[in-house]
């Protein structure tokens, strides 16, 4: 069973460095920069009434690309609908995540993600005038309020993909800092909205502690009590009990635990528990693999 590898890094020469950092770096065009589809006309009630119902069906890779394509509709009639720009970045997000092929084709989606929910932060005039005299959006964070919540949070979750999941080794040490720079917005949903998306923050954190080595603040008793926290905050958001799954019991030799936490996950309505629809689908579906695969992490005890 993989965990993330935040900073499991590993140290390399200087020579190969500085070659490395003309490939490995991670960078995108802002979202407020980047190309967008012209203003189109069109019935904004109609075109998100649309986009709702079929979050509720968005079961599998084409649905979910159809979800992001209907709020895209919706942001192509009012480009400052904040929510439609952050659910195009949650579900770029699902879409690499849950139905990517490749690292490629997850980084793409990894990096829309980040520049859906940038352009989501733009609409908030405050932080637009600190970003467009130059500060960086991790500083700028701070003018951001409860109405782009969502658009930090799911910005910060759109890094730890892409670093898990898309970098080597070589590529997460010269990209650490984006690690670094997910800290400010953690620390301002903190002040804004501190039970975020069920937890949110206290299941990223724990994550967080999981991949950092002891030797450098890594925790897993502290884990465990930040999904403890979570759990608290949402108990009925699928996320929580999957992740405590997946990162932290096989590390502990919980086998118990993990069985139980999963068993939970597939026991839940997916139309009626805390997170969304289509993402509930994904942690059913991982949760049904894990459970399968249950000796193979913990072993058959024979």
């Amino acid at each position: 069973m993989k965990t993330l590898r935040f900073l499991r890094l590993t140290s390399f020469p200087v020579a190969v460095l500085a070659l490395l950092c003309t490939t490995a770096c991670v960078s995108w065009k802002p979202g407020w920069k980047a190309p967008t589809a012209e203003p189109e006309a069109g019935d904004f009630a109609v075109l998100l009434k649309q986009a709702v119902a079929l979050e509720n069906r968005a079961d599998d890779a084409e649905k979910v690309k159809q979800l992001i394509d209907a709020y895209g509709r919706v942001a192509a009639v009012d480009s400052n609908h904040c929510q439609a720009l952050w659910k195009m970045g949650n579900y770029h997000i699902l879409a690499g995540a849950g139905y990517g092929t490749s690292k490629r084709d997850k980084k793409f989606h990894y990096l829309e993600a980040l520049r859906c929910c940038e352009r989501a932060m733009y609409t908030n005039l405050e932080f637009r005038k600190e970003v467009d005299s130059g500060r960086p959006v991790w500083e700028a964070c701070g003018k951001l309020g409860p109405g782009e919540v969502d658009a930090m949070g799911y910005w910060y979750t759109a890094i730890f993909h892409c670093f898990d999941e898309c970098l080597r080794p070589a590529g997460r040490l010269l990209n650490a800092r984006l690690i670094v720079r997910t800290d400010p917005f953690m620390k301002r949903i903190d002040e804004l909205d501190p039970n975020w998306a069920g937890g949110g923050n206290y299941f990223s954190r724990a994550i967080y502690l999981i991949a950092l080595p002891e030797r450098y603040g890594g925790s897993k008793v502290k884990a465990d009590e930040l999904f403890t926290k979570a759990i608290a905050a949402g108990p009925n958001h699928l996320a929580n009990r999957w992740g405590r799954a997946r990162y932290l019991y096989p590390l502990l030799g919980n086998r118990d635990g993990y069985v139980s936490d999963l068993q939970w996950v597939l026991d839940q309505d997916p139309h009626e528990s805390g997170n969304t629809y289509p993402w509930n689908v994904y942690f059913q579906r991982q949760a049904k693999e894990m459970l399968n695969r249950t000796d193979e992490v913990f072993g058959s005890g024979k």
